[in-house]
């Protein structure tokens, strides 16, 4: 009875990892990195995802809102990553940016959330992105305006998702030998 307890606890735990590894781990950009606006920048990651069943993703540019990470709003993916490539690619920073330090690109496989760490992005001061973005505002003959834009659902970025399998995993392992004792 313990043996196959400790046998299922195990299998959970290996399920448990393997979900974990399913989540992109970033060689850049890294938290003290710093990207021009304008420019073509790299952005690698260290671990093998071509076993996946999709392999290859859109890479979101991401902004520190408050508690989370939204995308940067109007903004088309700067890149796509392919795992069946060498472990990186080159994305286009967009000359319009605003400078900021809380930058972050996004990875989605399914329901696995790949962050980089925050990074930095020189571009243009805030004033002038803001009206660069207004700018974009259009008005017709009769007196109508228009304007077009996009919105996303704000995202946590505490690192729970991360850990989570992690944890799950160790809280298994250390249940399966307590329970044997």
């Amino acid at each position: 009875m313990k043996s196959t307890l400790f046998s299922l606890a195990a299998v959970a735990a290996v399920a448990s990892v393997a979900t974990a590894q399913e989540l992109l781990s970033y060689g850049e950009p890294i938290a003290n990195t710093v990207w021009t606006a304008g420019s073509t920048e790299t952005v690698s990651w260290t671990n093998d995802c071509g076993d996946l069943t999709n392999t290859t993703f859109p890479i979101v540019l991401q902004q520190q809102q408050g508690a989370y990470q939204v995308a940067v709003p109007g903004l088309s993916p700067i890149g796509t990553l392919d795992c069946n490539e060498p472990g990186s690619t080159k994305v286009q920073i967009p000359a319009n940016i605003p400078t900021n330090n809380t930058y972050s690109i996004l990875v989605t496989n399914g329901g696995v959330q790949s962050y980089s760490a925050h990074f930095t992005i020189n571009g243009v001061s805030p004033t002038t992105a803001a009206a660069t973005t207004t700018a974009a505002a259009t008005s017709t003959a009769n007196g109508t305006a228009s304007a077009t834009g996009t919105a996303s659902t704000p995202k946590s970025t505490n690192g729970a998702g991360a850990l989570k399998a992690g944890s799950t995993a160790a809280l298994v392992i250390v249940a399966a030998f307590a329970f044997m004792l």
